[in-house]
């Protein structure tokens, strides 16, 4: 009798570095059991994860996945997250303007999944794992103790974003230039669900009109 094997279902997270060097975290999760966990050089990422694809339900990258067209190239989410309060708790993104490099890999790299059938923006997300760790409660990450390195540590909070994603307990924020994917706001701290709805409700509404977001939902 042939037992009936049960699916595995990998979640990706990638801490994008530069493409010539061992700068690229990556993550693989099997639910919450970390199956790889390593740094890679950059250009190597796809073929280091290529093995994964078939089950593979989310991949999300700490990298700008898409291009702005604001001062310094930001995206209009990138403009709002560095407002006062985002500056003043060192969560802002730098502006894309600064690592050109990285942005042009970047958007290789989504060119490569997408030719595998990840979907930006649906399967294929962007996310923030500064911003991540700073605004989740400490209960709700993996601990991360089996990180050797910064990447790593970015990588593995990415690979868990994909895992919310898969359970539908992410939301975005953004714009058609990019849109952002944090975890929702009931695994958020006190604090910053706090802060984050009163920077959204006093952002310049003209400056802000496009920029949309299902976090309060």
């Amino acid at each position: 009798m042939i037992k009936n094997q049960i699916k595995k279902n990998f979640f990706i997270g990638i801490d994008l570095g530069g493409k010539e060097k061992k700068t690229t975290g990556v993550c693989i999760l099997e639910d919450k059991k970390i199956v790889l966990l390593k740094d890679v050089v950059g250009k190597e990422v796809v073929k280091e994860i290529e093995p994964y694809f078939k089950n593979t339900q989310v991949i999300a990258i700490d990298a700008p996945l898409t291009k702005g067209r604001g001062k310094g190239k930001m995206r209009l989410y990138e403009k709002f997250l560095s407002r006062g309060i985002f500056r003043q708790e060192k969560v802002n993104p730098l502006p894309p303007a600064l690592m050109p490099e990285l942005c042009n890999f970047a958007k290789e790299l989504v060119n490569k999944l997408e030719k595998r059938k990840f979907i930006l923006n649906i399967n294929l997300i962007e996310t923030f794992p500064t911003l991540v760790e700073k605004i989740c409660r400490k209960n709700v990450l993996l601990k991360n103790g089996i990180c050797k390195t910064e990447n790593q540590r970015s990588a593995l909070i990415c690979g868990q974003v994909a895992l919310l994603h898969f359970q539908f307990k992410t939301r975005y924020l953004g714009y058609k230039d990019g849109f952002l994917f944090l975890p929702e706001m009931s695994f958020w701290k006190k604090y910053w669900r706090e802060k984050f709805y009163q920077a959204w409700k006093e952002k310049p509404y003209l400056k802000y009109y496009r920029l949309v977001t299902n976090l309060f939902k």
